[in-house]
């Protein structure tokens, strides 16, 4: 989706809030770029003008408050069988805090997790995350835009959130192709590329549930066990599209749980009939 290249440092301190949920605190500090291809920064930024889009790309300072609140009550920290896990960050990115003027945005992130055991061996697992993105305006050849970095935006798809997509392959993208002369058309008159391949752009507004239940397998009973589980997700664009829920979607499976001395393997299959 995007190629992050940066020199920094990172300072953080922790400390235990109430009832043991430790709170960290902390800075970073990057002289970097980013780069993106062309039909991403047009698509989503409407910076489609090529010497704007190296303007871009070009090395910039980025600085952020991070704070990151935790509550982890889980059993195990690779194979969780009961137990809850609760993570909240919000990140502010500002002139004030050292940042480029072009790197001005708030961002917030949650993430919950509950573990029942059913039984000795079965367990139901769920899992909801969500996030968004507050952006300020910019000013690019006389054009008002709301730029986030590609880097700081939300993505989903893939083996840890809706299985029933490839990695990045949920929510916005764009079609790229190298050869515009190269197309065939269909009888209804439409054009199709020949050399055509999608890329992700990602979004400001991300929300991904997970539900699973865990069953002991009726061979290897101590080292394997089924999985049935139903991921819904959806990755947005504000105020380019509206947050429909119509437009979440969902995405059932099937897969098998190893346990090994390196620590849990797993293979799904998900069904996607979008």
């Amino acid at each position: 989706a995007y190629t992050r290249q940066g020199v920094g440092f990172n300072l953080g301190v922790t400390f235990n809030a109430r009832r043991r949920i430790p709170v960290t605190l902390a800075y970073g500090y990057s002289v970097g770029r980013t780069t993106a291809l062309p039909a991403v920064y047009c698509s989503v930024f409407r910076v489609c003008d090529a010497a704007d889009q190296v303007f871009l790309a070009r090395e910039r300072a980025f600085a952020a408050v991070t704070v990151t609140a935790v509550r982890d009550r889980v059993n195990s920290p690779l194979d969780p069988s009961e137990g809850s896990l609760i993570t909240g960050t919000l990140m502010h990115a500002s002139r004030a805090v050292g940042s480029n003027p072009f790197y001005e945005f708030n961002r917030g992130e949650f993430e919950a997790a509950k573990y029942h055991p059913i039984g000795r061996r079965t367990v139901f697992a769920w899992r909801v995350r969500g996030g968004t993105i507050l952006p300020q305006r910019i000013t690019l050849s006389g054009q008002s835009a709301r730029f986030v970095p590609p880097e700081q935006r939300f993505y989903a798809g893939g083996p840890n959130s809706v299985r029933g997509y490839g990695r990045n392959a949920l929510g916005p993208r764009v079609y790229v192709t190298r050869d515009t002369t190269a197309f065939d058309t269909t009888a209804a008159g439409d054009t199709v590329y020949r050399d055509l391949r999608t890329a992700p752009t990602g979004g400001n507004t991300a929300l991904v549930l997970n539900a699973e239940l865990r069953l002991p397998s009726p061979i290897f009973t101590q080292r394997m066990r089924v999985g049935v589980f139903v991921d819904v997700g959806q990755v947005w664009e504000r105020e380019k599209e509206f947050l429909r829920f119509t437009d979440v979607r969902v995405t059932p499976g099937v897969g098998l749980r190893f346990s090994t001395p390196l620590g849990p393997v797993r293979l799904d299959a998900a069904y996607n009939d979008y």
